[in-house]
């Protein structure tokens, strides 16, 4: 196991590195004015399929909660066709992110995609999933404490989103695992509520001839399109993915089986329900008591409402995500770039905290609520799967773009019903656009003439003036922002051992997606470093990285190396802080292949 294990460092590090280097080492490239660099990020690929599904199903598998109940509230025993028709949509438009995910598999969020083709277009693609994260918060929140059956449920939700913002300060931290036992628990609840309505719900359900013209169809059609929401989150992990097209492909196509199944059988169960009323904020719940029993409900309510508030969190985190994405490329003011001592941006966590409350306090029902969701979630997807297929610098099968375009169609008609027909929605997203788009000129404003980046070679291997022989080991030594003791302790063991020591400072960025290239602004420890191991003259070598997973860098980068030693300083983080942000060192520990000694100094 521990071959395999170094087998994966390396062959990650080394396709990392040859992706975005060229073969060199991770290390600052460009000296920006005003005492900034930019560093090539770190970005480790640690999800396989199945956890990327349950990510996916936290987000996407969610629309099971309320989508039913809403199309029976706008359809009554009618809402079949459309639940079908709805079904249809989301197949097609989930073809189509197999096909957008496989184009970019460092990350094909509408932002990410659309980018080198127009920033205009982006930043609105990037404002409208922003108001689908706030509405994806609010609603689903929401939703968990109606399935939960408590009182006051909008100050539950307001609560734990606060709770939320808290957690979130000490930074996101990858919950595939946990994700997976949530998704597996609502799965299991689903299917034993499919299979004792099944006999019931195929033979007695009754389906209704839809009422009213095409135009009234249409309508409730367009009211219950939230079955696509959260598949615009796939193609933001697809930088995380260990084989970013296969594990797309099949979270994609397991969430998709799931959706459309699940929605067809509780469908048909809801249909078999003799004078169905109410029940538009809970439908799942009643369902599972009225087929099971009424203590089944419970399980129901865990079930989802533990789904629902993942959701919420997930939300939470992509909403800052994306707005620390787009001000990086100083298409929103540079506030929005400030880290917190987790490396969480601040200010777009606070905005993340706070707009689903100011949206909650002024509408706070269900149906409302998934008025907003849908504009914002289809307005993201059709720019996304529109650039895509009108893109003629991508080679596409002809039937591929053919079903991109027709998607793309339906997708604008769905998004301008959306804006005609339902005002709240539309101011929303106006507000939504006319905001983002105002930052975005302001920071556009502020950005001082460049001075032509330098371009800056690799840093040289350091040698003592006098000659010495060549090193017998090699070590690492992860260093912070100022360990002076830590870095003088590892000089004083590679001088001792005649070791050539390589200083890695990784810089911890608390966010989902990192770009490729970050810029950072310098302290000037790395030359009090070179100062350290130029005195006692010893070979060294300075890397410098930002990364979201610190200890999957570290051992990343020991492993390519193939150094002897790595030395870490010990942490000083609390037990809240270590049961939030996880162990760096357990974490260091538990990757590093068997033949690499850790050394922990200050313990």
């Amino acid at each position: 196991m521990a071959a395999a294990r170094s087998r994966d460092l390396r062959t990650s590090a080394s396709s990392y590195l040859k992706q975005d280097f060229g073969g060199t080492k991770a290390i600052s490239t460009v000296q920006a004015p005003g005492g900034v660099v930019e560093y090539a990020t770190s970005r480790p690929r640690v999800l396989g399929w199945l956890r990327s599904a349950a990510l996916l199903d936290g987000d996407w598998g969610t629309s099971i909660a309320y989508v039913l109940g809403i199309s029976f509230a706008l359809a009554g025993y009618s809402s079949f066709l459309h639940l079908s028709l709805m079904l249809g949509l989301t197949t097609l438009v989930a073809l189509n992110y197999v096909t957008i995910c496989r184009l970019y598999p460092s990350g094909g969020g509408v932002y990410s995609s659309v980018y080198h083709r127009s920033r205009m277009m982006a930043v609105v693609g990037a404002l409208l999933l922003g108001a689908d994260y706030v509405i994806t918060m609010a609603l689903s929140i929401l939703d968990a404490f109606h399935y939960l059956d408590v009182s006051h449920p909008l100050g539950w939700t307001i609560g734990i989103l606060l709770c939320l913002g808290f957690l979130n300060w000490y930074g996101p931290k990858h919950s595939g695992s946990f994700a997976l036992i949530i998704s597996a628990s609502t799965l299991v609840t689903l299917i034993v509520i499919a299979a004792v309505s099944a006999p019931t719900a195929l033979n007695s359900a009754h389906l209704a001839d839809p009422k009213g013209g095409v135009l009234n169809n249409w309508g409730i059609f367009v009211g219950i399109i939230l079955s696509i929401s959260g598949i615009e989150a796939i193609s933001n992990m697809t930088g995380l993915m260990k084989r970013p097209e296969r594990d797309s492909r099949n979270a994609i196509l397991a969430v998709l089986l799931k959706v459309v199944l699940a929605t067809i059988f509780l469908g048909l169960a809801m249909h078999a329900v003799p004078n169905l009323t109410d029940h538009t904020e809970d439908m799942v719940r009643f369902l599972g008591e009225h087929y099971v029993g009424p203590w089944f409900g419970w399980v129901v309510a865990i079930a989802l409402g533990a789904l629902l508030i993942s959701a919420g969190n997930t939300a939470m985190n992509g909403l800052i995500s994306i707005q620390f994405l787009v001000a990086v490329d100083k298409e929103l003011p540079a506030a929005l770039r400030k880290l917190n001592r987790y490396g969480v941006p601040t200010f777009p966590l606070i905005i993340a905290t706070v707009a689903p409350i100011v949206v909650l306090l002024f509408i706070n029902d269900i149906l409302t609520l998934a008025q907003l969701y849908a504009i914002g979630v289809v307005g993201a997807i059709l720019v996304n799967v529109g650039s895509t297929a009108t893109d003629r610098t991508i080679e596409l099968p002809k039937l591929t773009r053919g079903l991109m375009i027709v998607s793309a169609v339906v997708l604008f008609f769905v998004e301008l019903s959306i804006a005609v027909e339902k005002p709240k929605a539309a101011m929303f997203a106006g507000i939504v656009l006319a905001v983002g788009l105002g930052a975005r000129q302001l920071a556009r404003r502020k950005v001082t003439p460049s001075v032509e980046a330098v371009e800056i070679p690799p840093l040289p291997v350091k040698r003592a003036r006098r000659a010495r022989k060549a090193p017998s080991f090699k070590y690492l030594v992860a260093v912070g922002d100022k360990p002076e003791k830590l870095a003088r302790f590892a000089v004083d063991e590679a001088k001792g051992r005649n070791a050539m020591l390589m200083l890695l400072r990784v810089k911890e960025i608390a966010v989902g997606t990192l770009p490729e290239k970050l810029e950072i602004e310098m302290n000037g420890f790395e030359r009090k470093l070179q100062e350290m191991c130029d005195e006692a003259g010893i070979d060294y070598q300075i890397i410098s990285i930002p990364s979201n997973e610190v200890g999957y860098t570290i051992a990343e980068h020991a492993a390519m190396f193939g150094v002897d030693r790595v030395i870490m300083g010990a942490s000083r983080r609390g037990m809240l802080e270590n049961a939030l942000k996880g162990n760096v060192i357990r974490s260091v520990n538990s990757l590093l292949p068997e033949e690499i000694q850790l050394v922990i100094f200050g313990a």
